[in-house]
């Protein structure tokens, strides 16, 4: 209950009311740091805990990326007293998908050669970075794409149809998840554990998402060097729109600039991008490799050269489509807001370290589609109605 409703007040309430049973916030909170400690320990053992075999799937797709939540300094009580800047902590979460591939590319061809309608979208891409559509785009984006429907439709016979690109990438079929509050190399090495229970290891074909938190990248060297790495096309989009909005003097050149690098992005033409990226901001009386004030108009788009610099290798997404891999990590993104629904909020805090990482460990148990929590739950060792007195690290 504690790992789905919105505070240990919340849960007792609901246990009142549902179950019918009393059960105080002090308590449901004792357990629920109890029990993400005992978590944690399991996530550092090798064998699976359950016993079982792990059957190694045909593309094993391992994702991660960072969230945020405030924790308070421990032992400093229910006060205020924050850790680290206004007691904002990063947390690092990961995802395992067991993936069935599309197949869709199997022929040698790129099934989708063409931007998914999705990605075209300005007001999408605005969206996705939070920043804003510039006032005059509106109408001119919405003719544009009037005009560009509808001469598909002449040429198909079938506008319909046509109206929508969408790339079909493999498809899940069981995706669990760990989170914690540990610094990179830590995480990684729970990551790798995760990654070895499940069989991921030895699967047909392995790849690696992320966006471009150095830590994901420090992570992929140091424990999924096996792994292909894809720099999710997601956050591509916001950087790209991002450059677009500082470079484009009106909101027709914005959407130009912003289709232009989609779309060559999209067919692995990254140089290009740099390139031409590299040349605008000359164009505008700046060096594209000097260092900008943070609060230069330009910052944004020489950050997005390097940002493309240092990911370019991690973007032949013609090549993943043939393959029928994903590009992007909208599932993990989905993750995300699932746990931070649990531990962000107004007026949340946690004891750091204890508190925030056992209710990492107990969100992100729950979130797995294996049913660990339940299972492990079901045989938790202790006496039912006795506090137990020491730690217990195994399960039964």
């Amino acid at each position: 209950m504690a790992a789905e409703v919105r505070s240990f007040g919340r849960a007792s309430v609901v246990v009142s009311r549902v179950v019918g049973e009393e059960l105080s916030e002090s308590t449901i909170r004792r357990l629920v740091e109890e029990t993400g400690e005992e978590l944690r320990e399991l996530q550092e053992r090798e064998d699976r805990w359950d016993g079982t075999e792990a059957v190694s799937p045909q593309l094993a797709v391992v994702k991660c990326d960072g969230g945020r939540l405030r924790t308070r300094e421990p032992g400093s009580g229910r006060g205020v007293k924050l850790s680290g800047e206004k007691g904002w902590r990063e947390t690092k979460n990961a995802t395992f998908e067991k993936m069935v591939q599309s197949g869709e590319g199997a022929d040698g061809e790129d099934p989708c050669a063409e931007v998914p309608s999705t990605f075209r979208s300005v007001r999408k891409a605005a969206e996705l970075s939070g920043k804003a559509v510039p006032e005059d785009l509106e109408e001119r984006e919405a003719e544009a794409s009037e005009a560009e429907a509808s001469e598909a439709g002449e040429r198909s016979g079938d506008q319909e149809q046509s109206k929508k690109v969408r790339y079909h990438g493999p498809r899940r079929l069981l995706r669990t998840v760990i989170s914690s509050m540990s610094n990179w190399r830590e995480f990684g090495w729970l990551m790798y554990l995760e990654a070895k229970r499940r069989g991921f290891h030895e699967a047909l074909v392995r790849c690696f998402l992320g966006d471009g938190l150095v830590w994901n990248w420090l992570i992929w060297k140091e424990y999924f060097r096996s792994y292909i790495p894809i720099l999710d096309f997601i956050h591509l989009i916001e950087h790209l729109y991002v450059a677009a909005l500082v470079l484009g003097v009106k909101g027709a050149e914005v959407a130009r600039l912003y289709l232009w690098a989609v779309s060559l992005c999209w067919a692995g033409r990254v140089d290009e991008v740099i390139e031409g990226l590299r040349a605008a901001c000359r164009d505008r009386g700046v060096d594209p490799d000097g260092e900008l004030a943070e609060d230069h108009p330009l910052k944004p788009a020489v950050s997005t050269i390097r940002y493309l610099q240092n990911n370019r290798d991690r973007m032949d997404y013609p090549r993943y489509r043939r393959e029928g891999l994903p590009v992007t990590s909208a599932s993990m993104e989905s993750v995300i807001k699932q746990i931070n629904l649990r531990v962000k909020g107004t007026e949340m805090f946690w004891t750091h370290p204890a508190g925030a990482e056992a209710i990492l460990q107990v969100r992100a148990a729950a979130l797995c589609e294996d049913g660990r929590l339940d299972r492990y739950l079901a045989h938790r060792p202790g006496h039912p109605f006795l506090r137990r007195s020491s730690r217990v690290t195994t399960a039964a």
